[in-house]
């Protein structure tokens, strides 16, 4: 009986290891030397081409040609030889919405569970509207919490394009 409950442990954690290492979020890079992700970008994205000397040059793209990479800065069009270029990146788009909402409902989600735990430890009636004021204020805490916490948070450049 023993060596049986032993030999579903150990399956059991098997499982678990091979479900957490499945998880790991997985990283795509780009390829050294190809251009296909900075000819899919739209005209007038927002892009940072580093040159090979150290310079950063941030504009909006306009086009790609066999030799040069050309896009719009604050002052010019700049037109830049593809042989200077280190790295070419794009700032993503990060709004708080997402962190708002994924706040809101894990605070909602809370304050209504502990709510409805209150009423059934205090041997009292549940009241629908004690439930949902307390999500409420639980959406509320949980929404300005997620807000701050995305606002701390700093999106990654995605790289388009890396020299050999």
């Amino acid at each position: 009986m023993l060596n049986l409950r032993m030999e579903s442990y150990r399956t059991q954690l098997v499982a678990l290891v091979l479900v957490g290492l499945i998880s790991l979020p997985l990283q795509a890079q780009v390829i050294p030397g190809r251009w296909e992700k900075v000819s899919a970008l739209q005209v007038a994205s927002p892009i940072t081409v580093e040159l090979k000397d150290g310079d950063r040059i941030k504009g909006h793209y306009e086009d790609l040609s066999d030799t040069d990479v050309m896009l719009v800065t604050h002052f010019s069009r700049a037109v830049i030889p593809k042989e200077d270029i280190e790295t070419i990146t794009t700032q993503p788009v990060d709004n708080l919405s997402n962190g708002t909402l994924i706040g809101g409902g894990i605070g909602a989600g809370i304050m209504s569970v502990w709510t409805a735990a209150w009423y059934a430890k205090s041997y009292e009636r549940a009241n629908a509207l004690g439930i949902l004021m307390m999500a409420g204020i639980g959406f509320g805490i949980g929404a300005g919490l997620g807000a701050a916490g995305d606002a701390l948070e700093k999106p990654v450049p995605i790289v388009l394009y890396e020299a050999p």
